[in-house]
């Protein structure tokens, strides 16, 4: 009985203090000052530029013999005609033909350069969507206070938005602290090999160091937590790595009168179920950990209870959290996505070889080498190959305690108010990651707002912005600009 009365008595301590955490966790916080923006912006022009540009089909191709280069230039010159005062005022340097670096000569030398970047290219309408579209897809057109048209959202505004703002601040009389540079690969949408990777060999050539570099990436959500109204803002501080990979399988080949046990397509399908149930073990990598904290400070007492005492409430939030399929799981985990397959070329022939690839995102924590290895268990007793297609590791986690990401964070409450800033993990890719050769800070973050329900229209069918985040995106990019 008197162990009993202990175990209680440990039970209530344990509790009380774990309740005691969670009243200091959920105390809020607030990170920096905030910083208004004042700014005008012509509605109406800023509007027209964008549907101008998103008729401009800058389409990338994966086969670049189908990527058509006259709308590239097209592209160019339209930029060329629409922001004059930025031709006359800045530098512009092409590199490989398609691809642009602006530079804007700043007041004080001793400052190191910031840099605003976008990408010129688009992805292609899917085969057999186009009249699910509720305009014509490259129309640009304006409808019920949106435009519409592949690349408002991404990422045509954010440079387009940019661009205006710069404009705006030429016309005033403006002239930044720092250099800033604008620079616009044409090719991100396929991997940005031949665009920012050579602006970034440019810059390196030159001995250009970078203080910060904003790309694009999150954006203000709402619905992001069930039963929490407040919007908020993330910041993208750090991608997961990423890998195409071959997996090839052989077996006996012949006619298909007298098949095999197993043909190399049925081998395929069972590696593919083996990697599909035996997933890459979950982890809680310290990016994610920050922002689930700062995310669990808006959240009701529950879930704060056990956010606050991860370290005995772990494996409950781990299950809860990662559900099968939900971004909660690709936060936590590697994940490996079977997209393509490849077998014979006739129905009545037994191909000795099949293949198929994935696309995986790798979690901080993993490498490429882990992931390799565990693709190589589910083939093991097989005849396979593993051919490597593309491979990079998950990029550095940029600090968000330095003074950019403190601007940031301000301008972003000066545009949207009652919203919380929390630097987050991509799941997808960015030219940014190219640029951590030349600085230390590299941030993601796309100035609109995007309700969680129209996150899908981005690539997809009836891809549209609004009126006022277009507005508020040339706000953001003055602001910024006028305070970094």
């Amino acid at each position: 009985m008197v162990y009993l009365f202990v175990a209680i008595g440990l039970l209530v301590l344990l509790l009380g203090f774990m309740s005691i955490k969670t009243i200091l966790f959920s105390k809020r916080e607030q990170y920096g000052e905030i910083i208004h923006s004042n700014g005008k912006v012509n509605k109406n022009e800023i509007v027209k530029k964008l549907q101008d540009a998103i008729k401009i089909q800058t389409i990338s191709n994966s086969d670049l013999s189908k990527t058509n280069y006259l709308e590239f230039e097209k592209f160019i010159d339209y930029l060329k005609k629409t922001f004059p005062l930025i031709h006359k005022q800045m530098n512009l340097t092409i590199i490989n033909k398609y691809s642009l670096l602006y530079h804007w000569k700043g007041s004080d030398s001793t400052k190191k350069p910031g840099m605003i970047m976008a990408h010129i290219d688009v992805v292609p309408i899917e085969e057999g969507t186009e009249n699910e579209w509720d305009v014509p897809p490259f129309s640009g057109q304006l409808k019920d206070g949106f435009v519409y048209g592949r690349g408002s959202m991404d990422i045509k505004i954010h440079l387009i938005t940019a661009m205006q703002a710069c404009e705006n601040l030429i016309k005033q009389g403006v002239i930044p602290e720092r250099d800033i540079y604008l620079s616009f690969g044409h090719d991100e949408e396929i991997g940005g090999s031949d665009g920012a990777a050579n602006i970034v060999k440019y810059l390196k050539k030159e001995k250009i160091s970078l203080d910060f570099v904003l790309d694009e990436g999150g954006a203000v959500n709402s619905g992001a937590i069930p039963s929490v109204k407040k919007a908020f803002a993330f910041v993208g501080v750090t991608e997961k790595g990423y890998s195409n990979l071959k997996i090839s399988l052989t077996a006996t080949g012949g006619h298909a009168s007298t098949p095999p046990t197993n043909t190399s397509l049925g081998l395929v399908s069972k590696v593919i179920c083996k990697l599909e149930r035996n997933k890459m073990p979950k982890k809680l990598p310290i990016v994610v950990k920050n922002m689930i904290e700062l995310l669990g400070k808006e959240m009701n007492f529950i879930n704060q209870f056990i956010i606050a005492n991860l370290w005995i409430t772990k494996p409950l939030f781990m299950k809860i959290f990662a559900k099968p399929g939900t971004n909660g799981e690709a936060l936590l985990r590697t994940t490996i996505a079977p997209t393509m397959a490849n077998a014979s070329m006739e129905p009545n022939v037994l191909p000795e070889t099949a293949s198929f690839t994935v696309n995986c995102r790798i979690l901080h924590g993993d490498s490429g080498s882990k992931l390799l290895k565990h693709i190589s268990k589910k083939c093991k007793g097989m005849n396979y190959r593993i051919t490597n297609l593309r491979m990079e590791e998950p990029s550095n986690v940029s600090n968000t305690n330095s003074d950019f990401y403190k601007v940031l964070s301000g301008v972003i409450k000066g545009i949207y108010d009652e919203t919380a800033v929390i630097p987050y993990l991509m799941l997808g890719g960015t030219d940014s990651r190219k640029f951590e050769s030349i600085s230390r800070n590299v941030y993601r973050f796309t100035p609109y707002y995007i309700p969680l329900e129209d996150m899908k229209r981005i690539h997809g069918t009836n891809e549209r912005i609004s009126v006022d985040n277009i507005v508020n995106c040339v706000r953001f990019f003055e602001t910024l600009i006028k305070n970094c």
